[in-house]
C-alpha cells in the first residue's frame, strides 16, 4: 500500500519535470548552449527512468491486487514483433549484438491480447537479452505452434543465472548479483511484471539457463481466443 501511495504521488510531480525540461531543450524558453543542453538531456533521461520505475511499481501493484485490466483486441503479433524488434535494434547495434528471427511463421492466426502489454512482454526480455550479453554475443527470437499454443523463446548467450538463485527471478525487486555488476540500472520489476501479464492472457513463463553461458525465456499464448 505504501509503494502504490508513494508511485501515485511521484507521478504527476516527475510528469511537470519531464515537460518543463523538454521546453527548455527545444528552445521555447529562450536559446541554450550545446553545453548546457547535454547537462539538459542527462536530466531528461535520469526523469524519464524514475517515470519508468513509477509506472514499473504501479503495474506491480496492480498485478498483485489482481487489478490489473488487458483491453483484448485482434493481433497481428508478426507485425507487433517487427515494431519491438525496430525500437530495440539501435541497443544491440551499439553493442555489435546479432539479433536472429528463427523459425518466423509466414502466416499466424490473429489473437486476442492486449497489444501494449504484450509488447511490454517482449520488449522487457529482449531488452534484457542484450543488457546481459557481451558485446559481440547474439539473441534468438523464435516463435512455434504448439498443443494450440504459440510457443514464445527468446535466448541469449549471456552471462546467465545463477543457479541459486533462479528460484527469485520472478520475484518483485529480485536482480542476480551478476546481473546488479553487470547493470546498475534496473528495478528488479520486469520479469514479475512479465510474469503476471502472461498469465493473465492464460500462457505460461519459464526460463532455462547457466551462468556464464546464457538464458532462455519461453512463454505461452493460448490460440483458444483466434479469431
Amino acid at each position: 500500500s505504501f509503494i502504490s501511495v508513494v508511485a501515485h504521488q511521484l507521478r504527476t510531480p516527475l510528469s511537470g519535470i519531464k515537460w518543463t525540461l523538454n521546453m527548455i531543450m527545444s528552445g521555447e524558453l529562450g536559446s541554450i548552449t550545446n553545453e548546457q543542453k547535454t547537462f539538459l538531456l542527462k536530466s531528461y533521461e535520469s526523469n524519464n527512468r524514475m517515470i519508468t520505475l513509477v509506472n514499473d511499481m504501479l503495474d506491480a501493484d496492480r498485478i498483485q491486487s489482481g487489478k490489473l485490466k488487458h483491453d483484448l483486441n485482434p493481433v497481428d503479433l508478426i507485425n507487433l514483433l517487427d515494431n519491438v524488434l525496430f525500437e530495440i535494434s539501435p541497443e544491440a547495434y551499439k553493442k555489435n549484438i546479432s539479433i536472429q528471427f528463427k523459425d518466423k511463421l509466414d502466416k499466424l492466426p490473429q489473437v486476442m491480447i492486449d497489444s501494449e502489454k504484450m509488447r511490454a512482454v517482449f520488449q522487457n526480455l529482449l531488452e534484457n537479452a542484450i543488457k546481459y550479453t557481451p558485446k559481440g554475443g547474439s539473441v534468438k527470437l523464435g516463435l512455434k505452434e504448439e498443443n494450440n499454443e504459440l510457443l514464445v523463446s527468446i535466448s541469449d548467450n549471456g552471462i546467465g543465472i545463477p543457479k541459486e538463485e533462479q528460484k527469485n527471478v520472478f520475484n518483485r525487486f529480485f536482480r542476480a548479483k551478476n546481473a546488479i555488476k553487470a547493470e546498475t540500472d534496473g528495478s528488479g520489476l520486469g520479469l514479475f511484471i512479465c510474469k503476471g501479464i502472461v498469465e493473465q492472457h492464460g500462457g505460461k513463463i519459464w526460463f532455462e539457463s547457466e551462468e556464464n553461458k546464457g538464458t532462455s525465456f519461453y512463454f505461452t499464448i493460448p490460440f483458444e481466443k483466434k479469431i
